[in-house]
């Protein structure tokens, strides 16, 4: 078939149009005008909305800055929660006042009005819009509009946080008269503001003339034709709507609108002059835009049915196009080429946004997806969480590109047992397999998982840990089940195992949360429930009590007494070990200054940890309350625990270097239950070893105890340190530990730890006695 190129049709009806060249270029006359003209009214009418827009989010921001501002004012929290009301209307009426706020107001948690500013929302009463209470609860705040009475506001609702929402608060601007006439000031267009609710009264404010408001909803979104544009319009007016919330049974909208007959006067003259000559040219371009339409129109349409396919994802549709024109033949050749690598591009798309880049998994958003429905499906499963112990470790030793090798490798592992995997977090995968596994399966997965990963470069060895869960025995949901292996696999890398589910590690994850939340709140409330108790050590020498170690305790108002173990190690994870050390100190220096003052010759030991002692502030605030109590250092010593040395230790001995050089005495705390603190004995800048009380509570009966307490002894000797013996349990432990020239003992033998003025009762009583005669 004799094909003709685009390019020879355009030609011959380029030089048909020539013939009429002059009616051509009025019609293009008038289309331009008309063109024009529909700009202008579009234009004026866009600006005028970015305006309105514009002044709405800055009154939002300025109420949403308000709002914020008004509910961190611990005054007005103080207030809230005391349910001081005048203090409230005055805090309320004051920033009312400061950001000409039209409505300020106070409501319970419930929905219940506390107070308002003015007095519109009735004390005592329901909150006239509850689903607004209902989102404040779940957000923490909201920004819409609500009516009360015959008046619409702009609010911003926020909750009064203590630290738990106590109640909320409202800040609003009215939408009135004085609003609209400002728009219109600034936009030169007629504003109107309407409203309507299920539970209010139709509300409409406008600019615009009495006798023109009736026509202002046919006016809406019209669209100007050519008759209009050449005859005159029947209408003065056009409007466009534009929608500000349609929320809790209330629709507020505001129309903007343009007077027509103002726009378009500078055009009547010209479209009248052009009128017949147009009229001609329109039967002149509709003859040739036949001839055209017929042979663009048909191939364009069978063409654009083709993209609708493929625009609605169909993608196998054959696409055949036979044309006496070039162009179109190599249209339809282009829309095949650009299906293929739709289909293509959207598969790969698809791919990569349901898997993991690294392991080719399932990322956890699909995987939470594909888990629902199966246990929505009833289905039973085996999940198995897969943590590599160390990654952060092996990306940090052999970089991050053969860390994800490694990730990588142990990935391809699980996928070729079959079943679903997903990748959950940095080197934690989730492994569901197509049948459960026994134990024994289980221990040959973990092995087979531990086998070296060859990246190319190096070998680097792996080690995991596996957690087993039941479902939906143990979670019945994507969600819980995505929590609770993340607590599993926690602690299955603390016991470096195959842990199987309890739901005594929820009981537990819970404890944990529940000691950390208190203990914030006693940090940041400063709760007088923290003490120091002191317990006594003697000297060995003299027989006599001339020390104290303290011992820190917590009686939780809500929780009970939590022994220091538990809580100071969940302290130093959540950061704030550093405020507990600042508080000991304070006490400790603070009840040592009283001792001194009762003639009471005791120094004091507090233990510190690895944090303590590498904070940099810490020595400087030591010897500041010092100084303020007037207390000689050598009266205060510092004890740390081996096992806190051996984690940086070149670090440790820097910082505690210089303690030493301040004239403070060092204990290394539970001597003995380290394994590789022996290499770094003698470049510690320690002067005093505690053994640990496992070797001495039962010193008198065990003699393996005995051998390694005597050895501890000679290496002290060895290295000029002197030794503590705490866990003395009876009179023949103590007397052994004198014959074999250890130096001081503390224990329960001589006394349990006691508050301070038991301690102070106590030293009275037992001043003269010698504990070793």
């Amino acid at each position: 078939m004799a094909q003709q190129s685009l390019n020879q049709n355009i030609f011959r009806l380029v030089v048909g149009i020539v013939l009429i060249t002059t009616v051509v270029i009025l019609v293009n006359v008038w289309t331009s005008t008309n063109n024009h003209a529909q700009q202008q009214l579009n234009r004026d009418l866009d600006v005028a909305e970015s305006v309105l827009e514009e002044i709405l989010a800055n009154r939002e921001e300025q109420l949403i800055n308000s709002s914020l501002v008004l509910t961190a004012d611990f005054g007005f929290k103080q207030a809230v929660a005391t349910e001081d009301r005048a203090t409230i209307d005055s805090v309320l009426q004051n920033h009312g006042e400061r950001i000409d706020a039209d409505l300020m107001a106070l409501t319970s948690l419930d929905g219940i009005n506390i107070t308002s500013t003015p007095s519109v929302l009735p004390v005592g009463q329901p909150f006239p819009h509850q689903t607004l209470i209902t989102n404040v609860l779940r957000d923490g705040g909201v920004s819409s509009y609500m009516q009360v009475g015959n008046e619409l506001y702009q609010v911003i609702l926020l909750t009064v946080d203590a630290p738990s929402p106590i109640a909320i608060t409202l800040l609003g601007f009215r939408l009135d008269g004085e609003l609209l006439s400002q728009l219109k000031n600034v936009t030169q267009l007629d504003t109107s503001l309407q409203a309507s609710g299920s539970n209010s009264r139709p509300l409409f404010l406008s600019t615009l003339p009495v006798s023109e408001q009736d026509n202002i909803t046919a006016s809406i979104s019209r669209q100007l034709n050519w008759r209009e544009v050449a005859f005159g319009f029947s209408d003065a007016i056009v409007s466009r709507e534009m929608e500000l919330a349609s929320e809790h049974d209330l629709s507020i909208s505001i129309l903007l609108t343009e007077d027509i007959n103002r726009l378009f006067n500078e055009f009547s003259t010209l479209q009248a002059n052009i009128a017949i000559i147009a009229f001609l040219s329109v039967i002149f371009a509709l003859i040739f835009a036949a001839l055209l339409s017929r042979r663009l129109t048909r191939p364009l349409s069978r063409l654009s049915a083709i993209a609708g396919r493929i625009s609605s994802g169909n993608y196998d549709y054959k696409i055949e196009h036979e044309s006496d024109t070039r162009e179109f033949t190599n249209l339809a050749t282009a829309f095949r080429q650009m299906q293929e690598s739709i289909k293509a591009r959207e598969e790969r798309i698809t791919y990569q946004a349901n898997h993991d880049a690294v392991t080719q998994l399932y990322n956890r958003h699909s995987a939470d997806r594909i888990l629902q429905e199966k246990l929505d499906d009833g289905a039973f499963l085996q999940a198995i969480g897969v943590s590599i112990l160390g990654f952060r470790n092996i990306n940090d030793v052999f970089g991050y590109q053969n860390g994800d090798v490694c990730l990588h490798q142990i990935s391809r592992r699980l996928s070729t047992l079959g079943g679903f995997g997903a990748r959950l977090t940095g080197g934690e995968l989730l492994w569901v397999p197509g049948r459960e596994l026994g134990s024994d399966e289980l221990e040959e997965l973990r092995l087979s998982l531990e086998q070296p990963v060859n990246t190319g470069e190096l070998v680097v060895n792996i080690q995991v840990s596996l957690g087993v869960m039941l479902c939906p025995q143990h979670a019945d949901t994507a969600e819980d089940l995505f929590r609770r292996m993340n607590i599993l696999l926690d602690t299955a890398k603390l016991q470096q195992q195959i842990l199987a589910y309890d739901e005594e590690l929820d009981k537990k994850y819970q404890r944990r949360l529940s000691v950390v939340t208190e203990l914030e709140k006693v940090l940041r409330d400063e709760k007088n429930e923290f003490s120091l108790h002191y317990q006594p050590k003697v000297n060995l020498q003299t027989g006599k009590v001339q020390s104290l170690e303290a011992l820190l305790r917590w009686h939780s108002s809500e929780l009970g007494f939590i022994p220091p173990d538990e809580f100071i190690v969940l302290a130093e994870h959540a950061g704030f070990i550093n405020q507990i050390t600042d508080w000991v100190v304070t006490q400790a220096i603070s009840d040592l200054a009283l001792l001194q003052s009762k003639d009471i010759p005791l120094s004091v030991s507090v233990n510190l940890s690895a944090q303590d002692v590498t904070n940099a502030h810490l020595l400087a605030n030591i010897q500041q309350q010092l100084n303020q109590q007037q207390v000689a250092e050598h009266s205060f010593a510092i004890e740390i625990t081996e096992s806190d040395l051996l984690k940086e230790p070149e670090k440790a001995i820097r910082c505690l270097m210089e303690y030493r050089q301040h004239g403070f005495e060092i204990a290394i705390d539970d001597f003995g239950t380290g394994y590789s603190s022996l290499a770094y004995l003698k470049s510690l800048p320690v002067n005093v070893l505690k053994i640990d009380k496992s070797f001495v509570l039962n010193l008198d009966q065990q003699q393996e105890d005995q051998q390694i307490v005597s050895s501890i002894l000679e290496l002290a000797k060895s290295f000029d340190l002197h030794v503590v013996a705490e866990g003395i349990e009876n009179a023949e432990s103590l007397a052994l530990l004198h014959n074999w020239g250890c130096e001081w003992g503390q224990g329960y033998f001589i006394s349990k730890p006691l508050s301070f003025t038991a301690l102070v009762e106590w030293y009275e009583v037992h001043k003269d006695t010698n504990w070793v005669g």
